[in-house]
């Protein structure tokens, strides 16, 4: 007796829970450094970084491109249809009730029955029960699949809306820095405008002769060039922002977009930050849960070698006359059980289980490609920071030294000492400088936030708890 009991729990829950046959997903070891370490850096870093700028307008855009941006929408559009096929999945692994009806009128031929010729009527009612039995466990790997997926596709959404906020945060810098650097080249060439004036009507009172003229006058038009040059990149950065706020085009061309005169200061995220802190990437977890998405297809796609064993239930009316439908009399019931598996299929489940291991080798070398890749841009970007602020240090003394070299020139041309062109280089390279200096400024600004981007979108202590 006791036997006979074990026996019938065991084949109750091989009916009910089944086996998997998906194997045992084992994630690689990646050697991590300890720690990333950051010189000269104290602040905490939360995951709404770029609020610390303290910038209303950037702000706002940020807002605006997470509501609108299309490639966002388009991102929320496959986690709502990975949501909807995990849905599917989980509903097989319930059974299936329906029902049925139908009513139909015909005559049989003369010849083919002694009652033949006669016109008949058939009236049904019925309800319908069907159930698949999950003994290897298919339909529950394929549920956790379409998990996997779904999961995937959220973390593949969120890694793009890091990527759409640090775009919007580098072009917004950007665009401000061409401001910036067109305010600098405006300011020259109305100074090179009124030098080229002064030495026309110097020329007129036979103070300098017509090559210092043409000459200042050349720089002159080469500083108008710089200043469209400049004009048409602050379009371009401004028509780029728009497409990222996912703007209409009558928006595109009609609506403005406030920005900031001057560059903000740096953000510096925390000096130390634990390794834990970049495997939790989305675009590493996205990679992750693809891998675990293909190691349960293998479940699916081996249960294939096994039969598929199906429960069918009827229970209704049949009657001749429609007004005896609904009575005892005229009421059946029909059970039934269904068998189907493989004998001979040529290789077909084998070439599927060979598939899905061969994705699952490319799923899991897209992991690890994934985790090297987020570790190298953290390099890259702590690199471009230090750089950055060393090219920054130098340009403020080369600037320094320009100024004087101006000053210099301007004085021994006006003594009759050097060439006009001695002045004319000091312009160019004094401008050159301060151009640069913004653009650097830009940089260093452009590689923290390449460096928020990498660390997968910012820092916080509530994410180290987690």
């Amino acid at each position: 007796m006791r036997k006979t009991k074990l026996i019938s729990l065991g084949l109750s829950t091989v009916i009910f829970f089944g086996c998997s046959l998906a194997p045992e997903l084992k994630k690689p070891e990646i050697p991590l450094p300890q720690s990333l370490r950051l010189e000269n850096s104290t602040a905490i870093l939360t995951d709404r970084w770029w609020q610390n700028f303290n910038d209303p307008y950037l702000n706002q855009l940020v807002e605006e491109a997470l509501k609108e941006n299309d490639d966002l929408l388009i991102a929320q559009a496959r986690v709502e249809q990975a949501l909807a096929t995990l849905g599917g999945l989980k509903a097989q692994l319930y059974p299936y009730v329906g029902y049925q009806g139908s009513a139909q009128r015909g005559r049989t031929s003369e010849y083919s029955s002694p009652y033949g010729g006669q016109t008949d009527y058939l009236f049904s009612l019925s309800g319908l029960v069907s159930y698949e039995l999950d003994l290897w466990g298919k339909l529950r790997n394929q549920e956790k699949a379409g998990l996997a997926r779904l999961l995937s596709s959220k973390a593949n959404q969120e890694a793009l809306k890091i990527s759409l906020i640090s775009n919007v945060v580098s072009t917004y810098l950007n665009l401000i820095s061409v401001n910036l650097q067109l305010k600098t080249a405006e300011e020259y060439t109305e100074k090179l405008r009124e030098t080229y004036l002064y030495r026309q009507t110097q020329f007129q009172h036979g103070l300098v002769n017509e090559l210092v003229v043409e000459q200042a006058k050349a720089e002159y038009e080469s500083a108008r060039l710089r200043v469209e040059t400049l004009k048409n990149r602050r379009e371009t950065l401004k028509t780029a922002l728009s497409l990222l706020l996912g703007r209409t085009p009558k928006e595109i061309f009609e609506k403005d977009l406030l920005v900031q005169r001057e560059l903000p200061l740096p953000l510096k995220p925390p000096s130390v930050l634990p390794s834990e802190l970049l495997t939790r990437r989305p675009d590493i977890i996205a990679a992750e849960e693809a891998l675990k998405a293909v190691n349960f297809e293998i479940g699916v796609a081996k249960a294939a070698y096994f039969p598929s064993i199906s429960l069918t239930g009827a229970l209704g009316y049949k009657s001749n006359e429609l007004a005896n439908l609904i009575t005892h009399s005229a009421s059946f019931w029909s059970l039934g059980a269904s068998l189907v598996g493989p004998i001979l299929d040529f290789g077909r489940t084998k070439s599927q289980i060979e598939l899905k291991e061969a994705q699952k080798k490319e799923a899991l070398y897209n992991y690890l490609k994934t985790v090297k890749t987020a570790f190298k841009e953290v390099y890259d970007a702590l690199a471009a920071v230090e750089a950055a602020e060393k090219k920054l240090e130098a340009q403020k003394e080369q600037i320094a030294s320009l100024e004087k070299v101006l000053t210099l020139s301007e004085k021994k041309f006006e003594q009759g000492l050097v060439d006009y062109l001695v002045v004319i280089d000091a312009q160019r390279s004094h401008l050159n400088a301060k151009l640069n200096l913004i653009q650097l400024q830009t940089d260093l600004l452009n590689a923290y936030v390449s460096l928020y981007k990498a660390l997968g979108g910012g820092y916080s202590n509530r994410s180290t708890k987690e």
